[in-house]
């Protein structure tokens, strides 16, 4: 199942959908992709945006919810 390719969805929002729907916590998703919860945090409200191997790297860990990559 995957976030629809809608273009009023932003990326930090699609992060945000998919760990909520995920089984993990915020904190415990950064643990698990080894990065810092700040830096995560950063991802969610939209102050950085993550590159696309992070992006990658994210969708291993959620399911069924993917971001997509555009």
């Amino acid at each position: 199942m995957n976030i629809p390719d809608k273009p009023d969805i932003e990326l930090h929002e699609q992060i945000r959908m998919a760990i909520n729907k995920s089984s993990y916590t915020t904190h415990a998703f950064a643990q698990q992709m080894n990065i810092k919860l700040s830096t995560l945090e950063s991802y969610i409200d939209g102050r950085t945006i993550p590159e696309k191997k992070t992006i990658k790297r994210m969708n291993k860990f959620l399911t069924p919810t993917k971001i997509n990559i555009s």
